[in-house]
C-alpha cells in the first residue's frame, strides 16, 4: 500500500470562518490561529468550522475488501481505477505474475486461492466475456488504487472509527497511513482521534 497527499488545505482557511461565527477578525499569526481552530473545533467540538479544510491523498495498493469499507464514508469523493478498462492487464499476465495483483499482506494460503481465482478470470476473460461480467469473478483481495478527497471534519470521523481495533487489519493501516502523510502542522486537529495500535 502506498499512500501520498496530493493536496491540503492550508490551516489559514479554517480561521477565518471560526472568526465568522463569533464576530472577530482572522488572526494572521500561525500559532494564534492554531490555538483557535484547536479550540473551537477540538475543545469546543464545533468542528462544522473545520470542513473548510480538505485534503486529496493518492491511495495505490488497498483491496477490494477496503474499497468497500471506505464506501461507507459518504463525506468524501472517490475517483476509482476502473476494473471494466483495466482488466486487459490481467487477460495478459503470466501465472507467475498473478500474485502480484492481490494485495501483498495476505496469508499464504490465501494468496494461492486468490491466484486461483485469478486464473479462472482470466480464462473467461481470454473467452472473450464481457469485462463487466467477467469483473464479478474477481477475489477481495484484488489491488485498486484511488484518489480520495476528504475535509477534515469527516477525516476525524473517519481515523477515529478505523483506526479502533475492531476495524478491519487493512483500512487501520491505510487509516494510520494517511495520518503519517498529512502536514505536521495539521496533526492537532487528529491527535485525539487517532488509536494506540494494538
Amino acid at each position: 500500500m502506498e499512500i501520498k497527499l496530493l493536496q491540503s488545505t492550508p490551516l489559514e482557511v479554517a480561521d477565518p470562518a471560526i472568526a465568522k461565527c463569533y464576530g472577530k477578525e482572522p488572526y494572521t499569526e500561525v500559532e494564534k490561529q492554531q490555538n483557535r481552530i484547536n479550540r473551537v473545533a477540538n475543545v469546543s467540538k464545533h468542528s462544522s468550522t473545520i470542513e473548510h479544510l480538505v485534503y486529496s491523498f493518492d491511495i495505490d495498493g488497498i483491496s477490494r475488501a477496503v474499497l468497500q469499507e471506505l464506501a461507507r464514508h459518504r463525506i468524501a469523493s472517490y475517483t476509482v481505477k476502473s476494473t471494466r478498462y483495466t482488466l486487459q492487464e490481467l487477460k495478459k499476465a503470466t501465472d507467475e505474475e498473478l500474485g502480484n495483483f492481490l494485495i501483498d499482506s495476505l496469508p499464504a494460503g490465501l494468496k494461492v486461492d486468490g491466484v486461483q481465482q485469478l486464473k479462472t478470470l482470466r480464462s473467461v476473460l481470454n473467452d472473450d466475456v464481457p469485462r463487466d461480467y467477467a469483473k464479478y469473478l474477481l477475489p477481495e483481495s484484488y489491488k485498486t488504487s484511488l484518489v480520495m478527497t476528504i475535509n477534515a471534519r469527516a477525516l476525524q470521523n473517519f481515523l477515529a472509527l478505523r483506526t479502533d481495533s475492531h476495524a478491519l487489519w487493512e483500512i487501520q493501516d491505510l487509516a494510520r497511513a494517511m495520518f503519517e502523510v498529512l502536514p505536521e502542522d495539521h496533526k492537532f486537529l487528529y491527535n485525539d482521534h487517532v488509536k494506540e495500535q494494538k
